[in-house]
């Protein structure tokens, strides 16, 4: 189980989130935080930052920034562009809205092993960047789909033997 600091403005979003990561983490939620907040946070394997909603509110303050920025904690920057001002450092998965469910699983997965040496053996591409960004079209470019033609095969026997 995975300990999870999420730092989201929104009630509802808050809620969504944790529940999505719910009963595999467990999640503490905050509507906003201070760079002593950020540097205070040890127990920590990853930490969740809707910035996109925390710019909005004006709650993302440059002493954020720079705290995450010398942080070691793994972190999932949600975000609404690529060049919104992200930290530049490693551990750092940049997720852009609207938030896909595959994206951001895997996201959480990739970081969360990288930062857990036990589980080297399973370690994501996430893990091996020095800086990631996930966009939505991301994982459906590689993905083929299946023709059902190759799944159905000749008429079942039962109905051969009528």
């Amino acid at each position: 189980m995975g300990k999870i600091f999420l730092i989201e403005p929104h009630r509802i979003l808050q809620q969504a989130i944790a529940l999505s990561l719910f009963p595999e983490h467990d999640v503490q939620v905050a509507e906003a935080a201070d760079a002593a907040t950020v540097d205070a946070l040890k127990e920590i394997e990853l930490l969740i930052i809707d910035a996109a909603a925390l710019r909005e509110s004006d709650k993302l303050s440059p002493e954020i920034n720079r705290a995450i920025q010398r942080s070691s904690i793994p972190t999932m920057w949600i975000d609404e562009t690529e060049s919104a001002g992200s930290p530049n450092r490693d551990k750092l998965a940049v997720v852009l809205k609207p938030i896909e469910s595959g994206v951001f699983q895997s996201a959480i997965a990739g970081l969360l092993s990288s930062s857990n040496p036990k589980k080297d053996a399973k370690k994501s591409a996430v893990s091996g960047e020095p800086k990631t960004r996930k966009s939505k079209g991301v994982q459906q470019a590689g993905a083929e789909p299946i023709e059902l033609v190759e799944i159905v095969e000749d008429e079942p026997a039962s109905e051969k033997d009528k």
